[in-house]
């Protein structure tokens, strides 16, 4: 049976809930009455990267080696922004198309550069590169037939000019939906993910306002315009990589690690800190670059000065940590949202990873006496795979309005604030949706479903066998009784016998093709 993913980044039902009591999400509200629901636990940290990779190849962090947007590299030195391992696994379209099914892939977070697969894929805008479609060519009718953008211009959010954003916003979501229904009637796929990115966007800035419960009536209102008469032809699936919460309080992590006296700092950081002062950052400079309507911050001004601005909040951020940290007298450093690394071994590196993990448990706002996290997880208890060496040593899941800010403070040395921009923040609870003719009707909710599930889930309504290098689990409870899916056993392959198989499946199809025509002369 084909399938069609729709993802909604940060969906969660803490948000939506009242909207689909009310009846402004209709189709959502359709869908859930149709079929089966849960809360969608994401993997650890709760964040676009790596948890729309998780979905799409089964896998956990730790066989994956993204453990955020950036991964600090302890052994050189290093923090490395643009993970460059975003297709070292193979994903549910791999699967599909090696078994001769077409596949569509819209928008999907962190397939930059875009690979081969048998249909069509179209990147996400995290790579920045110009060439972001396979077939390469495929991005010139995107421009033109549907005004396709990568990204729209935040940046009205800097300059409050909320609107002009929100509407631009409004217009790349409908240009997703207009491509995937326009694709899927071309190519009658077998398969299809979009992505919708940037109603999270609207979820950081606005959480639950007007701007928010607007881009959600979109989506709703093109969801049932891509679904319209497809309901016995595809399994349906709406899933998140995560959910969002407000925020109440903000914790700069890095800022705590310096002043507890495990992150030591470089005396370059004062370059940066009196750049700040004079009110020049990166947002400064990019209202500029916007006025003199150049491209990119790189042609008005050198590397060199832009590694010591800070972000418009006061912060160094990815990359630019690297040269701000002395390495080799720094125990620990943090990535925003939750990894914790320590530059330790040893008996040293268990002692100190234990004195950390119970002063972050611990850890309260000195005002509100609330919590800084959830729970506070050692690398192996949450991870497993060849990456795992490279983790972070320890893991928080974030406390429930809490945001965890990874950049190292240059405007100002506080460990506590309120809430700066962002009005929302991640948390691990997503949603997970799914309708369609093999599927449980009667909103039937669901118990525990993890965002490793979904892979081998769909690979299985689709009747091909599931490499047993994924986590995750069939979700078996979610068929139909009587359906083929239900009937059907479950099927796995030895990974790398996975190839192997598949080769010797093309090779019989090759030589029976040969052998009806030798007789057909």
């Amino acid at each position: 049976m084909k399938v069609i993913v729709i993802g909604l980044d940060g969906a969660g039902f803490e948000l939506i809930q009242p909207w689909l009591d009310s009846g402004k999400l209709p189709n959502l509200r359709k869908l859930i009455n149709r079929g089966c629901f849960a809360n969608l636990e994401s993997c650890l940290p709760p964040t676009t990267s790596p948890s729309w990779k998780c979905y799409s190849t089964g896998k956990n962090p730790g066989k994956l080696g993204i453990f955020w947007w950036e991964n600090i590299d302890l052994k050189n030195k290093r923090v490395i922004f643009r993970i460059p391992r975003v297709n070292e696994s193979k994903e549910i379209w791999d699967f599909v198309g090696e078994n001769e099914g077409k596949v569509g892939i819209i928008n999907m977070p962190l397939t930059y550069p875009p690979k081969k697969v048998n249909g069509f894929l179209i990147s996400d805008w995290f790579g920045g590169g110009k060439n972001f479609t396979y077939p390469e060519e495929l991005k010139y009718k995107l421009q033109r037939d549907f005004n396709y953008k990568l990204l729209p211009d935040l940046l009205p959010f800097i300059q409050k000019k909320s609107g002009d954003v929100v509407r631009e916003i409004l217009e790349v979501i409908n240009s997703r939906f207009a491509v995937a229904r326009d694709m899927l009637n071309k190519y009658d796929l077998d398969f299809l993910h979009v992505t919708i990115f940037y109603i999270n966007t609207l979820q950081h800035n606005f959480w639950n306002n007007k701007f928010t419960e607007e881009g959600w009536k979109l989506i709703d209102s093109n969801i049932g315009l891509l679904l319209e008469g497809l309901e016995d032809r595809y399994n349906v699936f709406i899933i998140s990589d995560h959910g969002s919460n407000k925020i109440d309080q903000v914790f700069y992590i890095n800022n705590w690690l310096e002043r507890e006296g495990y992150l030591k700092l470089s005396s370059t950081i004062k370059v940066s800190r009196l750049l700040y002062a004079l009110r020049i950052n990166k947002h400064s400079l990019a209202r500029i670059v916007h006025k003199l309507h150049i491209e990119g911050l790189k042609r008005l001004v050198p590397d060199k000065i832009t590694g010591f601005l800070a972000s418009e909040a006061g912060t160094i951020d990815h990359s630019q940590k690297t040269d701000k940290v002395i390495w080799d007298k720094t125990k620990a450093i943090a990535s925003g949202q939750g990894p914790v690394y320590l530059n330790l071994k040893g008996k040293e590196k268990e002692a100190v990873r234990e004195e950390l993990l119970r002063k972050l448990e611990n850890l309260r706002n000195p005002k509100t006496g609330k919590k800084i996290a959830r729970k506070v997880y050692r690398r192996e208890k949450i991870y497993s795979g060849k990456y795992l060496p490279e983790a972070p040593d320890l893991i928080i899941d974030q406390n429930r309005g809490t945001h965890i800010r990874g950049g190292i403070g240059v405007g100002k040395k506080d460990v506590f604030e309120e809430p700066y921009r962002w009005k929302a923040e991640n948390k691990r609870e997503g949603i997970v949706i799914a309708s369609g003719p093999d599927i449980r009707k009667g909103e039937k909710r669901l118990g525990r479903v993890s965002i490793l599930d979904l892979a081998p889930t769909i690979l299985h309504l689709m009747n091909i066998p599931i490499p047993d290098d994924m986590d995750g689990r069939v979700l078996t409870e979610i068929f139909k009784q009587d359906s083929e899916p239900a009937k059907r056993e479950v099927k796995y392959q030895e990974a790398e016998e996975y190839q192997a198989q598949l080769e010797k499946e093309r090779i019989k199809q090759r030589v029976k093709i040969i052998q009806q025509s030798e007789k057909l002369r």
